[in-house]
């Protein structure tokens, strides 16, 4: 049986068709084996027979659980898709001295020239139409701890005001191009200035920046995001990708005193805790159908990394023993893709298939080698997931007779 599938992610806007293809080893007359398998079983040789009619069962669900720190990328800006409602991404971290206890002089004698924010991106860049993005920058008020979980949906206090600058709120990234820095020609990174009453607030409360733990309880992070007025139009937006570990994303006062510049610089690091933060908003879309309606999700799932995943079940598997005692050669997954031809949007590099054993919990499948993703065929237009191994352990009994769902490896997580 094959069934039609929608799939996207915050970077996809692609239709699939699924089907299942199976090839079995039946104890019979010799003929030649696609491969080894099996042979040890009956090395005079195996029958073979290929089946691609049974029930998939799917379904489109939401999946609050998957944690969002420390992850190896970070997200930041927003997206309206017209089948999947609008997305909010923003970038909750700590940050950490370079050197404890700083002598900044005396704060009478110094002038803050500028503090500035910058994030490097990381080698994927953006998904989405590259356009201006208004930014805010707030202080967090709650104390992020590293041995901590959080999540997508994780409630951010803020205290005080937005810390960016007046009037450079508006910035239009460019993740391909160098930045000049003094004399120094830097990676690509987005520079967003704070005001400078910060840097003075921080000069002013030197004593509290005699250790780091000191200062990450005095200072507890900053949460950047898009502006809340901001909008977008169906199939606009985009979301930068970014590498906070990369030295050069900081926050670096710059400052005078003695009519000799300055600068100190504030570290995002491993020790740093970061997360996150998106928002979604699917109201009376097709997404929103599928989620609510059993039909509906036979007919389309959808996938969005960190919040929709699709889920498949093969309820009739084991009957397949009802022939005779097979021995399953390869057993695939294959998902045919339909790009639209208006979307800026491209299929995933990243996905792979996850054994749900409870809950949301998920284990990898016997057939994933660690690291390794199911990349997007672009010459024949298919993703293809092998599950030969958990398959035939659930035909033997070994396995219980679980959901199966599509994942997205990004981010690290």
């Amino acid at each position: 049986m094959t069934k039609t599938y929608k799939n996207k992610n915050q970077r996809e806007v692609i239709k699939l068709s699924a089907g299942f293809l199976i090839a079995f080893f039946l104890f019979s007359s010799c003929k030649k084996e696609i491969t080894a398998v099996g042979t040890d079983i009956n090395p005079n040789g195996l029958n073979i027979v290929v089946e691609d009619t049974f029930t998939v069962v799917t379904k489109t669900v939401i999946t609050d659980s998957l944690s969002t720190d420390e992850t190896t990328i970070n997200l930041l800006g927003g997206l309206n898709d017209p089948e999947l409602g609008k997305v909010d991404c923003g970038i909750v971290t700590q940050l950490r001295l370079s050197s404890e206890a700083p002598n900044f002089g005396n704060p009478s004698d110094i002038t803050v020239d500028s503090v500035v924010l910058s994030f490097v991106y990381d080698s994927r860049l953006n998904y989405g139409n590259l356009q201006a993005l208004n930014f805010e920058v707030f202080e967090i008020g709650d104390v992020l701890d590293k041995d901590e979980e959080y999540y997508r949906n994780t409630s951010v206090t803020t205290v005080g005001s937005n810390l960016i600058l007046p009037g450079t709120e508006t910035i239009l990234p460019n993740p391909t191009s160098d930045v000049i820095v003094g004399g120094d020609t830097l990676s690509p990174m987005l520079r967003i200035h704070l005001n400078t009453t910060l840097g003075e607030y921080l000069i002013n409360n030197a004593s509290q920046l005699n250790s780091n733990d000191n200062f990450i309880t005095f200072f507890k992070g900053l949460y950047v995001k898009l502006a809340a007025n901001h909008s977008f139009q169906e199939n606009e937006g985009t979301v930068l990708y970014f590498s906070l570990l990369n030295a050069l994303s900081n926050m670096v006062l710059y400052y005078t005193i003695g009519g000799e510049s300055k600068k100190f610089t504030f570290n995002i690091n491993s020790n740093c805790a970061r997360f996150n933060k998106m928002d979604f908003d699917f109201a009376s879309t097709p997404l929103e159908n599928s989620l609510s309606s059993e039909t509906a999700a036979q007919e389309k799932v959808y996938f969005q990394a960190s919040h929709i995943r699709p889920e498949f079940h093969f309820p009739f598997i084991k009957n397949f023993n009802d022939w005779r005692k097979v021995v399953i050669n390869k057993a695939e997954l294959v998902v045919p893709v339909q790009d639209f031809v208006a979307s800026p949007f491209v299929p995933s590099n990243s996905l792979f298939v996850g054994r749900i054993s409870s809950n949301f919990l998920t284990s990898l499948t016997f057939d994933y080698a660690p690291g390794s993703t199911v990349g997007y065929d672009s010459e024949n237009r298919v993703f293809r997931f092998n599950l030969t191994r958990d398959l035939q352990r659930i035909i033997s009994g070994e396995l219980e007779n679980n959901v199966f769902c599509i994942l997205y490896n990004w981010c690290g997580v």
